[in-house]
């Protein structure tokens, strides 16, 4: 019996219609996954820096040992960190709902070439989330950085977008 050959990261997920090999893994995991073993080249500027975090809202996501990842909810009667001089680098956005508004986002300073992660359960909704919460006002984005997880059709796949600070 032949052991199972090994997958690489860069498996983990692919560019959305595309044809490539498709794990028998939940979406998440993968997400997840492709996050903790690109997130350094992923975001660059967070790599042991503990003065630019990468600013996560509403979800916590394992990054990694070498990025600081800062928490804030964007529930109305939540208590957060006081970020007030806080400079991101980088904004992580999974599956965002209706409490995180534009208005909550502009509150934070990011460095330039920051970077942006939106993850959504389809590309409708990537498009909407984007469009809603005004990203492209202060965010740059290309086709080539949209990507949807590798997993199996039974499990609907994650949908993301990166995008740089401008």
């Amino acid at each position: 019996m032949e052991s199972p050959s090994p997958v690489s990261s860069s498996q983990f997920v692919c560019a959305p219609d595309s044809v490539c090999p498709m794990l028998d893994v939940p979406a998440q995991l993968l997400l997840e996954r492709f996050l903790q073993h690109c997130s350094t080249h992923l975001f660059p500027h967070a790599l042991h820096s503990y003065t630019h975090p990468v600013l996560a809202i509403d979800t916590y996501l394992n990054l990694g040992p070498q990025l600081v990842v800062c928490y804030m909810s964007s529930r109305p009667h939540s208590v957060n960190l006081d970020h007030s001089g806080v400079v991101f680098s980088g904004l992580l956005l999974y599956l965002c709902d209706s409490f995180v508004v534009s208005g909550f986002l502009k509150k934070f300073r990011f460095l330039k070439g920051a970077t942006l992660c939106v993850v959504s359960q389809d590309r409708s909704s990537l498009r909407q989330t984007i469009v809603r919460l005004e990203l492209e006002d202060e965010w740059q984005f290309r086709l080539r950085d949209e990507f949807q997880t590798a997993n199996c059709s039974e499990d609907r796949p994650l949908y993301f977008l990166t995008g740089r600070h401008i």
